[in-house]
């Protein structure tokens, strides 16, 4: 039978019923009311309904959120030993659970009617290849107050305020050389820009177009972007893949100044901080598709020096924030279906979401190994899962998550009644579906 490698499980009580080791080992759909999501039992535990079991884990406050996510964080320190450069790349999604009125701590999300919850994440990716390590912290905001696996908790402000605490947080962690944050438009401030410098942080965040100065001259990005693609300032920087089609990358830098102080509301008003000029790069990013359409730009704002990363490679770090995007779509819709959730509480939701964060670590490393054996049992997963793909993507996360899933529950009744008597069963029941040994003479 196969069995998949968990992570380390974190010292918890002695008198909790049921481990994190036997909740990690597997995830799988489940009759119970917990909903689409994990559900296993351990070796050498006895079957029994993981609804009940987890129902239990959940119910016991003494096993803090920093003891869940420790086992990801370990797995992003055995896995990085060798790297000079890791990025942490900060995102944040809403939960939604508008129909969920027994959850009592939702809060409003984006108007009135969208209630839920926020959550907040920094995901752990490889600068060399863009494989997707482990979350580091997750932080799920309620109506309550803020649930997080961090120690000291970030305050519950808006997402920009709380980028630089993370920032520390994560350096905290001792987990390589360098670390670059990677943050999406929704960060791009001249205010925490000086912020994170001041304290050392290395950043790379898409610009919206703001004035800077330019070779002595204020100017807009857009115009600057412009200029540099008229006197041929981007250079094919090779392929890439845009929403599923093939493109090409065309990349070019130069030096921009923010000197504009910095806005902050304060109530009612809008109060005008002055500060430091901070000297960045702007690395302007087009996708052309192949008969030279533009597709996308993107204007890149970074402080890692040029000798430790070429434009291109800014480029390459900016083109894997994408991992997040597909890691909230696995747990949102392409797998977990987290919004359909019926735990009660914010607090519960969480400890079940790092349960299924710790399926989807395993499952990555699972993808990135290529031995033979890997390669089997890949196929195994693939083929229980019952998924079509395409012959160039055989293996896909969600379909190894699906035919784990099935694993984990055939291999829990297996291990109670064993193989012959699920022959039997078959032979009897469904004799067209049997397979029966070759009698010899």
């Amino acid at each position: 039978m196969f069995r998949m490698n968990t992570l380390e499980a974190p010292k918890l009580p002695d008198d909790l019923e049921c481990s994190y080791d036997s909740l990690v080992k597997g995830f799988g759909k489940t009759s119970s009311r917990c909903a689409p999501g994990p559900g296993a039992t351990a070796e050498g535990h006895k079957a029994a309904s993981f609804s009940q079991k987890l129902w239990r884990f959940c119910r016991n406050k003494r096993v803090r959120y920093p003891a869940l996510i420790e086992p990801l964080i370990q797995r992003v320190r055995d896995d990085v030993r060798q790297e000079d450069t890791l990025l942490a790349v900060h995102d944040w999604s809403t939960l939604s659970y508008g129909t969920h009125k027994s959850k009592g701590d939702r809060r409003t999300l984006t108007h009135a009617n969208d209630v839920g919850y926020d959550l907040a994440t920094v995901l752990m990716v490889r600068a060399d290849d863009g494989a997707s390590l482990a979350p580091v912290s997750i932080t799920l905001a309620t109506a309550d107050g803020i649930l997080s696996t961090e120690q000291n908790p970030v305050a519950d402000v808006a997402h920009v305020d709380q980028i630089l605490p993370r920032m520390d947080f994560v350096t905290s962690l001792k987990l390589t050389k360098r670390i670059v944050h990677v943050i999406d438009r929704e960060a791009d401030s001249v205010g925490h820009w000086r912020a994170w410098a001041a304290m050392g942080h290395q950043a790379l965040v898409r610009a919206d177009d703001r004035l800077v100065m330019h070779n002595d001259q204020e100017r807009k990005l857009t115009e600057i972007a412009e200029e540099m693609k008229g006197h041929g300032g981007l250079r094919d920087a090779g392929e890439a893949l845009y929403r599923g089609r093939r493109a090409r990358r065309f990349v070019g830098e130069t030096r921009v100044v923010l000197h504009r102080p910095a806005r902050r509301r304060e109530g009612d008003v809008r109060r005008e901080i002055p500060g430091e000029p901070l000297s960045l790069r702007l690395v302007v990013v087009e996708l052309r598709d192949l008969d030279g359409r533009v597709l996308s730009q993107w204007l890149l704002l970074t402080n890692v020096d040029e000798k430790d990363a070429d434009a291109a490679t800014i480029a390459t770090w900016y083109y894997y924030r994408w991992r997040i995007e597909s890691m909230h779509k696995l747990i949102k819709s392409a797998g977990w279906e987290l919004e359909s959730w019926l735990q009660q509480s914010g607090e519960r939701l969480l400890r079940k979401l790092l349960l299924a964060m710790a399926a989807c670590v395993a499952v990555w490393g699972l993808e990135r190994r290529n031995d033979d054996s890997s390669e089997s049992f890949k196929e195994l997963l693939m083929v229980l899962s019952g998924r079509q793909t395409k012959t160039r993507q055989p293996i896909t996360t969600t379909g190894l998550l699906a035919g784990l899933w099935v694993l984990q529950q055939a291999a829990t009744w297996l291990s109670r009644d064993g193989p012959d008597s699920a022959n039997e069963m078959i032979k009897r029941h469904l004799p067209l579906f049997a397979k029966y040994s070759k009698q010899t003479t």
